[in-house]
């Protein structure tokens, strides 16, 4: 199937094209594909690093299910991304398939690279806000930040905020405090 860059297609079309074998990765937002780069090293240190905290955190206290991507969720028939970092409380496990998350995740991270920083703070905020995210965060290697949106009355207010130093809390996720440095130490 060849599709057109203006043409909007649905997740069905979108899972049927199997010609990305061009080292991107790819996402469908509002119907139209959108094609990333491979992340930076900081990146995925901050990746790996929030991975663990989040994953030790929900699997001591036995919450729910942590994934990282790549790793698809399916919000409708347009929308199909894959956040770095996301949370399915156990409440909640149905929307978790074999294949995927279908519908909106209690927590959302989305570590900005120079590539999908547009994206990240833009089209996909509204998206996972249309969409009922309670939480989601966006962490900066470039400017050492992390902020905690949390859902409200439909709108996504800052929650928590640290730079350089400091810690931000989770509401989605109580008694979860992490700090900028355990999320932007090497190794």
């Amino acid at each position: 199937m060849t599709v057109t860059a203006i043409e909007k297609i649905t997740v069905p079309e979108f899972v049927e094209l199997d010609d990305f074998e061009d080292g991107f990765f790819y996402e469908l937002l509002n119907g139209e594909i959108v094609k990333r780069s491979s992340p930076s090293t900081d990146h995925q240190s901050a990746s790996f690093n929030l991975s663990l905290i989040l994953g030790n955190f929900v699997k001591e206290k036995k919450l729910g299910r942590c994934f990282t991507a790549p790793f698809d969720v399916v919000f409708d028939e347009e929308n199909l991304v894959q956040p770095d970092i996301l949370f399915v409380s156990a409440a909640r496990a149905g929307i978790v398939t074999d294949n995927c998350v279908e519908g909106a995740p209690d927590l959302i991270v989305e570590i900005l690279s120079p590539g999908t920083f547009k994206t990240d703070r833009n089209d996909k905020m509204k998206l996972y806000r249309r969409s009922g995210v309670p939480e989601y965060w966006i962490i900066d290697p470039k400017s050492r930040t992390l902020e905690v949106y949390v859902l409200q009355d439909g709108e996504y207010n800052l929650a928590s905020f640290a730079v350089e130093t400091g810690d931000v809390n989770s509401t989605v996720l109580p008694g979860l405090t992490v700090s900028v440095q355990q999320v932007f130490t090497a190794g």
